[in-house]
């Protein structure tokens, strides 16, 4: 510390102290959430809970998961955010190797439509046409096929490719016999990993978060997922009508939670975590590939 002087040493403390401040913003509200969904609700409607569970208890998240349309919209959700998000690298990757490739016939005009399409649209209104000529209103598909391409993330994926794909190695194995489908599994897979486990968790989230797809397109409740059954809770102004009565009954009568305990805000907030854990939980392992993932290709030496 000494070879520093004393407003370099002032500019860290600052800085330390603003992004502490900063980093206590953004995991407090998930504290907050936390700790209301392990106190019984109508011991937390009275207030004062700020940083501990003050009557801890576990029936909120009983409550919700013996709810058999929660469980249901779960497994939906986790469903489509595994299909959709591998089925989406891969087709995109392969358009994006494709469109990389100088030689490929039509390869401007192609860039330029995908370019085009992707800053303007035809509206809600045409693509709500579209799906339903396609039969998939109302069908689980609608989560995954629309979004087997991302246009954006084949920009990311060719510029990548162009950039960090030493031309040499392609051109070793095209002597040794071998065609794009090798060229691709063998050389580009294994040079792009932090790019896919980038993108494939951006594509992941957006896939877990979405709600609007199941909220317009989809009206069966058994084919909705988490974040549309959530987003259905916070709008609704009593949302103890999400949980049936007949299955209160029961669970009253087995003696699974204290119907005192609990509240149609406290159970919300079960549903809130549970949606929100698995993303928290995946986050850390794909960390380390972030800043490489997000910045490989940006730069060509």
């Amino acid at each position: 510390m000494g070879r520093y002087s004393l407003g370099e040493r002032s500019f860290s403390i600052g800085n330390a102290l603003l992004l502490t401040v900063f980093a206590f913003l953004c995991v407090y509200p998930f504290w907050y959430i936390l700790i209301l969904s392990l106190n019984e609700g109508r011991d937390a409607s009275l207030g004062g809970i700020y940083w501990w569970p003050r009557l801890y208890t576990l029936d909120n998240y009983r409550v919700m998961l013996s709810d058999n349309t929660i469980l249901n919209a779960f497994w939906v959700t986790v469903k489509r955010t595994v299909i959709g998000t591998f089925g989406s690298l891969l087709i995109t990757s392969l358009v994006a190797f494709a469109l990389s490739r100088r030689e490929l016939p039509g390869r401007q005009p192609l860039l330029f439509v995908f370019l085009f399409v992707m800053l303007f649209s035809g509206g809600l209104i045409p693509y709500y046409i579209q799906l339903m000529h396609l039969g998939l209103i109302n069908n689980f598909w609608v989560y995954v096929l629309p979004s087997l391409f991302s246009i954006w993330n084949m920009f990311v994926m060719k510029t990548s490719f162009q950039n960090n794909i030493p031309e040499s190695v392609v051109e070793s194995v095209k002597l040794d016999g071998g065609g794009y489908l090798r060229i691709y599994i063998h050389i580009v897979l294994p040079f792009s990993m932090p790019l896919f486990a980038a993108l494939g968790l951006f594509t992941a989230v957006g896939q877990w978060n979405d709600w609007f797809t199941g909220a317009f397109f989809v009206n069966d409740i058994q084919l909705q997922p988490l974040p549309t059954y959530l987003q259905r809770m916070l709008s609704t102004i009593e949302a103890s009508q999400m949980i049936s009565s007949s299955q209160m009954t029961t669970m009253n009568q087995t003696r699974l939670y204290n119907p005192d305990a609990i509240t149609p805000k406290s159970v919300r907030m079960a549903t809130i975590m549970i949606t929100v854990l698995p993303i928290l939980v995946v986050y850390p392992f794909v960390q380390r590939f972030f800043v490489k993932g997000v910045l490989i290709g940006s730069v060509k030496e």
